[in-house]
């Protein structure tokens, strides 16, 4: 069990105590990435969120911050697997820890990190988000803009998360019928993306099993805006082209070689019609599938703009 010291999140500190505005916390940067995310945004969102301290601690709420971001930055940095939370302090305030004036500061013990996570939980992470989240491409920028619109495209991978009971029973694991097949239970990461620079335009995470990357693209839609072409593959289907495109936005979307839009009729101002769904026939080695007798109201024109 955390002794009382480690739950408060402060280690024993070596004489001298540095003076309130001098402490090693206070110091802890993220390198040149602090440019894009100062202290004083950090303040910010630990202070709109409610998490600020009550008393004075080794490592303020936004050292911590700092702390989960560095968890990120360095997770990969053991081949071995991930490092643990003092190695990643440790390798945070490397050059802190012997400033002059501050004096010997030893860093806090695990349990002490843990707790100091869940005292500052997502919020203040979700406000830094919002806050940084958004396109950064200029017209100069090589590969970020075509036809004269920002180029996007949605993206999305499975995270792990801890291998606890309540994970596994909340989002559930990689696998058909949500049988395990990734050791892990994950979460579903979809966001979308500004091409030529891969800033994040906004992001949306839930359960692996139930949601997929058409169902939390939808969660992205009130992110796209007129100036936008999102161009991606696999999303086809009338119902999410409809939903995108009401948005203003417009659509480049590439279909597997084996998915055929099968023509119906032609129309008088369109090429093509088809019947309305998620599934065109498919093709394999007996050629393609015969359509199903379409249905009036399964009946939609889809118009192709030229430049």
């Amino acid at each position: 069990m955390p002794s009382a010291a480690d739950k408060g999140g402060c280690a024993p500190i070596a004489e001298p105590v540095a003076s309130p505005d001098r402490r090693f916390g206070e110091r802890v940067r993220l390198g040149v990435l602090t440019e894009e995310i100062s202290p004083e945004l950090g303040d910010e969102v630990v202070e709109l969120t409610g998490r600020g301290e009550h008393r004075r601690r080794l490592l303020p709420a936004r050292a911590v911050v700092y702390f989960v971001l560095a968890l990120c930055l360095f997770s990969s940095s053991d081949s071995a697997g991930p490092p643990g939370y003092r190695s990643v302090l440790r390798t945070l305030t490397e050059k802190l820890r012997d400033l002059p004036g501050l004096g010997a500061q030893r860093l806090p013990t695990s349990s002490a990190l843990t707790w100091a996570r869940q005292r500052l939980g997502s919020k203040p992470l979700q406000a830094l988000f919002e806050r940084r989240c958004g396109t950064l491409a200029s017209t100069a920028t090589a590969g970020a803009f075509a036809f004269g619109l920002r180029l996007v495209a949605w993206d999305g991978t499975a995270l792990d998360v801890p291998d606890t009971p309540a994970n596994a029973a909340r989002f559930g694991f990689t696998g058909k019928d949500s049988v395990n097949q990734s050791g892990h239970p994950q979460v579903r990461l979809m966001a979308l993306t500004e091409c030529g620079t891969r800033a994040l335009v906004d992001a949306a995470f839930d359960s692996v099993a139930p949601f997929s990357e058409h169902k939390l693209a939808r969660r992205l839609l009130a992110s796209l805006r007129p100036c936008m072409l999102l161009a991606d593959r696999s999303f086809s289907g009338y119902e999410l082209w409809g939903l995108a495109r009401s948005t203003g936005a417009h659509l480049a979307w590439r279909i597997k070689r084996n998915l055929v839009f099968v023509p119906l009729r032609v129309c008088p101002t369109a090429p093509t019609c088809r019947p309305e769904g998620d599934h065109p026939a498919r093709t394999g080695e007996g050629g393609p599938a015969a359509p199903s007798p379409p249905r009036p109201k399964d009946i939609w024109c889809a118009s192709l703009s030229t430049p």
